[in-house]
């Protein structure tokens, strides 16, 4: 292979990625909430939703009552995996919806830790007065999710693995990588 053909054709995969990149950004930027899968000790897996807020850190953050089971789980295991994903509606093609996966390490933020009064603002300039009239509940929490790996997906054989500070790199992944995962 000639220089400028190997040159052509990561000038095109570097295009791909470019694209990948904006579907990927606009996707975290239009979700307002997230899929939350918990374990608790008994090993079981519980699936729920929850509003999120960002930090400038790629964290995200969940008020939730205590009385729902992802709380308690979160509670006593210290990680998640959440997942956003294109609205069905506007999915071209239902078996390939974009979506966005995180592993995530869980933190507890105490009501008297600096974050938790920014943190439940932001919650309440995105999703309106609802937030303040949960912040009078004594049994709803604030949580921290970490991501320390994740993947997106574009559709069928468009794959990236989340890389870099705060998980914004995509590394396009082949079809050996997801079979190894």
């Amino acid at each position: 292979m000639l220089k400028h053909e190997v040159d052509d054709m990561s000038s095109g995969e570097n295009q791909k990625i470019d694209e990948a990149a904006k579907l990927f950004h606009e996707l975290r930027e239009k979700s307002l909430s997230l899929v939350l899968a918990t374990v608790g000790n008994n090993g079981l897996p519980n699936v729920s939703y929850a509003p999120f807020v960002n930090d400038e850190y790629g964290n995200f953050y969940i008020y939730v009552s205590g009385l729902s089971e992802h709380t308690t789980k979160l509670l006593t295991n210290p990680l998640a995996s959440i997942l956003l994903i294109e609205d069905e509606v506007r999915a071209k093609q239902i078996f390939a919806r974009k979506r966005i996966t995180y592993q995530c390490r869980i933190d507890l933020v105490e009501r008297n830790d600096e974050d938790y009064e920014t943190v439940l603002n932001a919650m309440s300039a995105r999703f309106g007065n609802v937030v303040n009239i949960l912040r009078a509940l004594p049994d709803f929490y604030l949580f921290r999710l970490s991501p320390v790996a994740g993947r997106f997906v574009t559709g069928f054989g468009k794959a990236y693995e989340l890389s870099g500070e705060n998980l914004t790199q995509l590394v396009h992944i082949g079809v050996d990588q997801i079979r190894n995962a």
